[in-house]
């Protein structure tokens, strides 16, 4: 890291220094609108910023803050509202939070911060977690067949979190974006499994012709858009079908896009069975968007 570098991430550190030291003499909620405070001003000035070491060290405050905030228990139901450059989703049983953002780089990468709360109501008394998730610097090129864990996970921004199954064979399932480089963007379905206190990502559920796989990616030109949608009403989730956009571009996911047909996972049996060429009519669940771009893209 340059010395800009460093000068940058020591001013936004004594920063959210001074904000630690203001927030022990306030109620927990104090304590919490104040660390939002200085979350919505890191995020606003990253929106702004001009380059890589600025973001950087911004992104470095943010995880600074969340960490601060999340030590909190009254965190678990403290809104966050405040926060509109980032997911802030919730699990439909009431157990899992995620809160999380992407960075941008110049040369088109990206890397991301999540934090994940939940509730481990196995016990008599119910405890409540939390963990940062480290992006990995390099991920297998067969990770799709992998379990990952919060310390090596594949960086995301996550748009969608489904509940499935009940009780104590529940997991989830996250629907995401990874901006990836200046060539290709990803849409991902990573599943999560919680035990105790313990995370783990990626599990086998998905059914296709090729195996089992424990997530699904999808890879397509960064200069178009993909669409990877769960319908609720139809327990299925619905993605466009990916195709080069000529013959001799086969195995080049830079020059994929949607052929304007559908494929889905439907869950049947315990598994979600991929299905191609499925029917997809436009529904009011597809005009409903979230707050940020991954849905789109």
């Amino acid at each position: 890291m340059n010395s800009r570098c460093n000068f940058v991430s020591m001013f936004f550190f004594w920063g959210w220094m001074a904000c630690t030291l203001s927030v022990h003499a306030q109620s927990p909620l104090e304590n919490l609108a104040i660390l939002e405070a200085e979350a919505v001003g890191f995020q606003e000035r990253m929106a702004s910023a001009s380059t890589d070491a600025e973001r950087s060290a911004l992104h470095d405050s943010l995880r600074m803050v969340f960490s601060e905030a999340l030590s909190i228990p009254e965190s678990f139901s403290y809104p966050f509202s405040g926060l509109k450059y980032m997911a802030n989703l919730r699990s439909d049983d009431g157990r899992v939070r995620i809160l999380n953002w992407n960075v941008p780089f110049d040369d088109g990468t990206h890397t991301y911060g999540a934090f994940v709360q939940w509730v481990d109501d196995a016990k008599k008394i119910a405890a409540l977690n939390w963990i940062e998730l480290t992006p990995a610097q390099r991920l297998d090129p067969g990770y799709t067949n992998k379990y990952l864990t919060p310390e090596k996970w594949k960086g995301a921004l996550y748009y969608e979190i489904i509940t499935v199954g009940k009780k104590r064979a529940t997991y989830y399932l996250l629907l995401g974006w990874d901006g990836a480089d200046g060539l290709i963007n990803r849409k991902l379905i990573e599943p999560l499994e919680i035990n105790g206190d313990k995370l783990r990502f990626g599990a086998p559920v998905f059914k296709v012709d090729k195996g089992s796989p424990k997530r699904f990616v999808m890879e397509y030109g960064d200069d178009v858009s993909a669409s990877l949608r769960y319908r609720k009403s139809e327990n299925r989730i619905v993605f466009d079908h990916l195709a080069p956009r000529q013959q001799g571009l086969e195995g080049n996911p830079a020059f994929y896009g949607p052929d304007l047909t559908f494929d889905a996972f439907i869950f049947d049996k315990g598994q979600w069975q991929f299905q191609s060429n499925v029917d997809v009519t436009l529904s009011k669940e597809d005009s409903a968007r979230p707050w940020i771009d991954p849905q789109r893209r």
